[in-house]
């Protein structure tokens, strides 16, 4: 890279207009300012030294939390933090975007591509042109252009960081939403803070899927499945009440979804019991995302004065909930033991009920045995069975948290043999 293709690159870089906001980037400033150094003509090569060793430390701290190289950074900066042009991209249809939006969309990403792209060798030299000396360059590390350390995402690839990659970029906006909710499949409502403006704090990580989902609840999960499907589809879908006694797995099945269903646009929102008076806030950021979104409430009590304050909330119409957003929420109550004036509450604010009962013996064996395969646990059935029998009738049930304490316990001695 001579000076000329230099000066050109930083001119594209000031002039970057729909994603001005990355140049902000810690980690692509640095690398902003050390290429502006190296194409003064005034630099000296203590500014230079710490210029480029500022450049290094963003590329050691983007390494240590799981970005390998700057290119992830400019595109999690682009894809990831909320802009004018991605809430835009966000809410019209590709075909619909104003050209001036499309032109400068692809006009920056090439931008970020081209200044991702430089050799860190190359940024090296670049400084000993501009007036590095050679024994302090000779000190100063190259950074690895990628350490292969950087999580899976299948939605990114460089190659959007190109002039090419504004379709796809666009695409992904209209599709994954903007900011936090395209960043994270799920999120808890934590109230609005200077911390949490938007009311919301992510989680990147998602619930695995046990092994005991795959054998039993099988006709429930088809059931919590195929409404997710008609909101993913755009259909109208139903607010579900799932019911079962505590340790049956209702709120892991319910957030396993999003191992399914997330690249297809599904977020999860965990909705405190207490908070449920703040629905009408959550609701109006969530209508106005592209994507869809299953509001969760975690063991609501039936009779408690939090239910009823969201049988109020969906009733007042102030805010009513979005074609984009539906309402699952667990319950430990058996409906059998339900007082008879609840019937209407759960009409009124659940269209559907889901009943997750306790696992036979046979059920609870076979959860056992997935347990134990899926451990690598060696071991003989016909043995373990009774003590398996036993381990339930000790701890009151046949419930999946016993099916698990019993396959670590299996486990455990299986290693002291």
């Amino acid at each position: 890279m001579d000076n000329r293709e230099l000066w050109t690159l930083l001119t594209d870089v000031k002039c970057m207009t729909a994603f001005s906001h990355v140049s902000k980037n810690p980690a692509i400033a640095a690398m902003i300012r050390l290429l502006t150094i190296c194409g003064s003509e005034h630099a000296d090569s203590e500014t230079l030294r710490n210029a480029y060793i500022d450049v290094y430390g963003e590329w050691l701290r983007a390494a240590a939390n799981g970005r390998g190289g700057f290119a992830r950074e400019a595109l999690e900066a682009v894809l990831f933090e909320d802009s004018p042009a991605a809430a835009l991209c966000a809410r019209m249809n590709a075909e619909d975007l104003p050209y001036s939006l499309v032109s400068s969309m692809a006009r920056d990403l090439e931008t970020l591509g081209q200044m991702t792209a430089i050799e860190p060798a190359m940024c090296l030299l670049l400084c000993q042109r501009a007036g590095m000396t050679g024994e302090t360059a000779a000190r100063l590390p190259v950074w690895e252009p990628s350490i292969g350390i950087e999580p899976f995402d299948p939605r990114i690839d460089r190659a959007m960081l190109s002039r090419d990659g504004v379709g796809r970029v666009a695409a992904f906006f209209r599709h994954q939403g903007t900011g936090l909710f395209a960043r994270c499949p799920g999120s808890v409502w934590v109230g609005v803070s200077d911390q949490y403006p938007m009311g919301l704090r992510g989680i990147r990580g998602m619930a695995p899927i046990h092994p005991e989902h795959e054998v039993i609840y099988q006709k429930e999960r088809a059931e919590l499945e195929e409404n997710t499907k008609r909101l993913l589809e755009g259909k109208k879908a139903a607010n579900l009440l799932l019911c079962g006694e505590r340790g049956v797995g209702k709120s892991a099945v319910v957030k396993a979804l999003l191992n399914r269903f997330w690249l297809d646009g599904l977020r999860i929102v965990d909705m405190p019991e207490a908070a449920l008076g703040q629905l009408p806030e959550l609701f109006s950021i969530l209508g106005r995302q592209p994507g869809k979104f299953i509001v969760y409430i975690d063991e609501v009590a039936l009779d408690a004065v939090e239910y009823r304050m969201l049988k109020a909330v969906l009733e007042s119409g102030l805010e009513a909930r979005p074609e984009n957003v539906v309402l699952y929420a667990t319950s430990d109550v058996n409906p059998d033991a339900w007082h008879p004036g609840n019937a209407p509450l759960l009409a009124d604010s659940f269209e559907k009920m889901l009943m997750f009962e306790a696992p036979t013996l046979e059920e609870y064996g076979a959860v056992c045995r997935a347990l134990l395969d899926e451990h690598g646990v060696n071991y003989d059935w016909q043995v373990l069975s009774p003590k398996a029998k036993e381990w339930a009738d000790r701890h009151g049930d046949c419930s999946l948290r016993a099916a698990r304490q019993f396959a670590r316990w299996a486990e455990a001695q299986s290693d002291k043999e």
